[in-house]
Parts: structure tokens; sequence; C-alpha cells
């Protein structure tokens, strides 16, 4: 199907909303943030043949929305590809700046990764993907590739398994979870606990315990967590003393948080 039958079959609401009316759509706008978004770890130089053939779109219709991009700013041409130029972080930047919740959260990760001398993590959830919006990690920690803006399965993860037990999910992950009985129970145990533990989510060997947080009317906003290794911190450890102060600060963030 061409771009002109995506456009009349009713596009849909990425985040649950369901199909959004064609007057208020705009296919340009759509498939600029779809060429952005093409660009990731594994693919950090496309050329225009690549998005079209990865999008699906008309060559033509790919060197357009390059060409503005270019001109924006965003993209940065190297030879016959682009990648994602710095201006990028703008975007990234009005959100976080903007946003009350990571103002906030950011400081209170500071203060409990040193505390604790393990990383800290505060994560929204965003489709399939928890994605930190606040993170610190311990000076002798290496954080490459693991800051803000990173994501994580929400399936898999403790930061994900707390936000999807407390926030309402999209229709496709609402009727996985109904048809996989574990994973409902999965998530009832994790929300009547208030926390969740998830060992090598990320990596062999690694581990972490998270928290919901709470604005001041209850409302979950956000998750908090701390990981390390299991050497570094013992499972007795993070579901103990370690969990108690994710448990602290989470409570004593909820009146700031409105």
């Amino acid at each position: 199907m061409g771009e002109r039958g995506q456009q009349e079959s009713g596009p849909r609401d990425p985040h649950g909303g369901g199909e959004v009316s064609a007057t208020d759509y705009s296919d340009a706008l759509a498939r600029g943030l779809a060429v952005l978004a093409a660009f990731d770890a594994d693919h950090q130089l496309l050329t225009q043949a690549d998005l079209a053939r990865q999008l699906g779109l008309s060559r033509a219709t790919v060197r357009r929305t390059v060409l503005t991009l270019q001109h924006l700013g965003y993209l940065e041409a190297e030879g016959r590809s682009y990648a994602l130029s710095p201006h990028i972080l703008r975007v990234a930047e009005s959100y976080l700046t903007s946003n009350v919740i990571s103002t906030v959260l950011q400081p209170a990760c500071d203060k409990l990764s040193e505390h604790l001398d393990a990383s800290c993590s505060v994560a929204v959830l965003d489709g399939e993907d928890a994605v930190m919006i606040a993170r610190a990690v311990p000076n002798r920690m290496i954080a490459t590739g693991s800051g803000v803006g990173f994501r994580v399965p929400a399936h898999r993860s403790a930061l994900g398994s707390v936000l999807r037990a407390n926030l309402n999910q999209s229709p496709s992950a609402t009727e996985r979870a109904e048809k996989h009985p574990i994973d409902r129970r999965s998530m009832t145990k994790v929300r009547d606990d208030g926390f969740s533990y998830v060992a090598h989510e990320v990596e062999v060997g690694f581990h972490s315990v998270a928290v919901p947080v709470h604005r001041w009317d209850g409302r979950v906003v956000a998750a908090m967590n701390v990981g390390a290794t299991l050497e570094q911190l013992p499972p007795e450890a993070m579901t103990g003393p370690v969990l108690d102060a994710l448990r602290t600060c989470a409570a004593e963030l909820r009146t700031r948080l409105v």
C-alpha cells in the first residue's frame, strides 16, 4: 500500500489514542519524525535509498524530507549518507527542561547514587519501552550509551514492570497481558508489593530494584530504580536497605511533584 493508501486508512495514535482524523493529521510532519527515528546505534549513517526502503516511502518523498531536515539543521550530510546532528538535542533539551518531573528528579538521582554508590535512574513509559529521563552513576562507573534517553524493554526491566503495573497501557500491551495470566499476575504483584526486583535485566550479573514515583495527588508519574552488579550489592541488600532508601526518596519527592 502506498503513501496515499496509508493516509486514507486513518493513521493511528501510537500511544493508544485510536485513529486520528485525516484532516487533523500532517503526513509531512509524520514523515519527518519517522526519518529522525530511523537513526539509532545500529543505523548511524543512512542514505536516502536506505531510508526509503526502511520506511516504505518513495525516493522523491524521502529526498524532500531529508533535505528539509538538513536545511533545518537536524541532519548532516556525510558523502551520500546522512547522520543526526547535535541540533537534534534541542528537542530533548526542551522536554527535559520543561518537564518538572525530570528537573526535580535529577538532583534526587544524583544524591541517591552518591549515597548508595550505585546507579540511579528515573524512567517514564513510552509505548513498549521504559525511557530514562534522569540518570546518575558513581564516578567510577562508565555510562556510555546508557544515559538520559536510553531505553529498556518495559516487559523485562524493573523500571518497566513498575510503570506497566501502575500506568494505563497501550491497547496492544493490555491485550497481551490479558492473554497471558502469568504476566497479569506479575503486574498485580508488583502493584501490590510497591516495587519490582529484576536480575540480569540489561546484562548478566546486573540487577536492580525499582519503585513508583507519585506526584502530590497520588498518581504514578514515573519509576525510580537503583542498579548494581551482584558482587557490588547482593540481592538481600538490594531488596533491603536499598529498597528502603528508594522508598524514602520517593516519599520525599511526592510533595514536590505537582
